[in-house]
């Protein structure tokens, strides 16, 4: 395996389902989708934060990248307060998972920090996988047409594309990379139910995530 978004086998869940026609996106048939149920074990924790956030009274917990790994999220603000804080927190659930991974630390605070549920589930074990299997990812990461829906109060969905053409595992004992041309799998798209409540920490928090390979409408 070459890229850094690995396949687990666990059957999405309803509610996911409902997810992704709410985002607006489903792919096509041979579209793989990914999703985690299991628990992981560890607390969330909190320690100051280095990251832009868009809630000024929490403390967060970093999530910088090592030098070899960026991360592009090009999407722009919207004005919309509640529509913006989505967008940023969803924006720091995917880089600290991505952290998480290329620090080889499956108890990193801030993918903790940031989701909860079956997002938790789903990061815990795309850490774990890539610890496991002693790779990390390294390469330049790229997230593209973002779209926020404030369902209620409370309750928002993000939908957002990547190209993972650029960014590649990389052997954690002897720093080989190991590099793969770009195919249709390159292109993914995310679907996730963000929660904000008594107990998110003060932040949105993602709550569910599908993750479909090969999806079409991301395909640049």
């Amino acid at each position: 395996m070459t890229r850094t978004s690995l396949p687990i086998a666990v059957a999405l869940a309803a509610s996911a389902g409902l997810l992704l026609s709410a985002c607006g996106g489903g792919g096509s048939s041979s579209d793989k989708i990914q999703s985690s149920a299991s628990t992981p074990t560890s607390a969330p924790t909190t320690t100051a934060s280095a990251s832009p956030t868009a809630s000024d009274a929490v403390k967060r917990p970093s999530t910088a990248l090592p030098k070899d790994l960026t991360m592009a999220f090009d999407w722009p603000k919207t004005g919309d307060a509640t529509k913006d804080a989505v967008l940023s927190d969803g924006e720091q659930y995917i880089r600290a998972l991505k952290r998480a991974s290329a620090m080889d630390d499956l108890k990193d605070p801030a993918y903790q920090f940031y989701s909860r549920d079956d997002a938790l589930s789903y990061a815990h074990d795309q850490i774990k996988a890539n610890i496991d299997g002693g790779y990390a990812p390294t390469g330049q990461d790229h997230y593209y047409d973002a779209k926020v829906n404030v369902v209620r109060a409370g309750s928002a969905t993000l939908s957002f594309c990547r190209d993972q053409s650029k960014v590649f595992s990389k052997v954690v004992k002897t720093g080989k990379v190991l590099r793969s041309a770009p195919n249709a799998d390159s292109f993914i798209l995310y679907n996730v139910l963000l929660v904000k409540d008594d107990h998110s920490n003060g932040v949105w928090q993602s709550s569910q995530i599908t993750v479909v390979e090969g999806a079409k409408q991301c395909q640049m």
